[in-house]
């Protein structure tokens, strides 16, 4: 989405002449339907590789969650294109392999009308209670946020989170 966004880049001529100019990069989200993606299989590979841990990809910087977010309404994986919790179907899967399970989570989206206006609103009403929200439902192992460059952690509230996920979450202990 982002290459897509700038003018006259190589991924926008593709993408034109691919699917045309009206055909925007939120229009690829219902077409998704993840039909060959079978958790189980992949737990099992996993397992038989000797990895001792998973770490998903729930959110990227375009935003677009891989769990049934409210703060991402129509913009994830239950609400459209698999109609699946494709992380829930992980996490059930690898740790039914005797495995640890983490997720990657971009802090900021590249896109989101909130972000670009408002930072700390996005982070307040937004970020912070959709990460919750990753960890509330899944009690990850490992939590690996990305995209901080953009600002200090005084404005992401690093320590305020991580305050939370070790005293107040339902987060293993060892997270």
């Amino acid at each position: 989405w982002h290459d897509l966004m700038k003018e006259g880049s190589p991924t926008r001529e593709f993408h034109n002449k691919t699917y045309g100019e009206d055909f925007k990069y939120e229009d690829f989200a219902p077409l998704w339907k993840a039909e060959m993606y079978d958790p189980a299989l992949w737990a099992d590979i996993f397992a038989q590789s000797g990895a001792k841990y998973v770490v998903l990809t729930s959110k990227h910087h375009e935003g677009f969650c891989l769990w049934p977010n409210p703060q991402a309404w129509n913009w994830n994986a239950m609400d459209i294109g698999p109609h699946r919790d494709l992380a829930g179907e992980l996490v059930e899967a690898v740790r039914a392999k005797g495995l640890r399970m983490g997720f990657y989570y971009s802090l900021y989206e590249w896109f989101n009308p909130l972000y670009q206006e408002d930072v700390h609103k996005y982070v307040d009403q937004h970020m912070l209670p959709q990460l919750k929200d990753l960890v509330q439902r899944y009690q990850p192992d490992l939590v690996w946020p990305d995209g901080e460059w953009e600002h200090p952690s005084e404005v992401w509230r690093s320590t305020e989170f991580l305050a939370w996920l070790f005293n107040e979450s339902n987060a293993p202990k060892d997270v």
